[in-house]
């Protein structure tokens, strides 16, 4: 936001992150009423740009290689530090989401709460 002033929006319905992506002019919909984001030069993914902390608790059940690189916790903290400046007058968006259907596995993902 232009006067500094930080906006979080948290948990929004998809029809509110769309109305946000339109009127900031990041995606138009579709004929069928998709919504097409664009998304500038830098597009896709960057298979070799995958790092997980290496932690006590899940060390040992990740298959460490090329695929999986290992991430110290300090400079995780570090660059989290970092992540943490840079979106401390910027406008956010938090979704607090959870991987697989099945209640005793499933795992909650927490949002950035900067």
């Amino acid at each position: 936001m232009a006067d500094g002033s930080k906006q979080s929006h948290t948990n929004l319905s998809t029809a509110q992150l769309i109305e946000f992506a339109l009127a900031r002019g990041e995606g138009e919909l579709t004929a069928n009423g998709a919504l097409v984001a664009k998304t500038g030069e830098r597009t896709g993914r960057s298979p070799n740009d995958r790092f997980i902390v290496k932690e006590a608790s899940s060390e040992n059940e990740i298959d460490w290689g090329s695929v999986n690189k290992p991430f110290e916790m300090d400079a995780f903290n570090t660059l989290w530090d970092r992540v943490k400046t840079y979106l401390l007058n910027k406008e956010t968006f938090v979704s607090e989401l959870e991987v697989g259907a099945d209640v005793e596995h499933y795992q909650p993902i927490s949002g950035c709460r900067c």
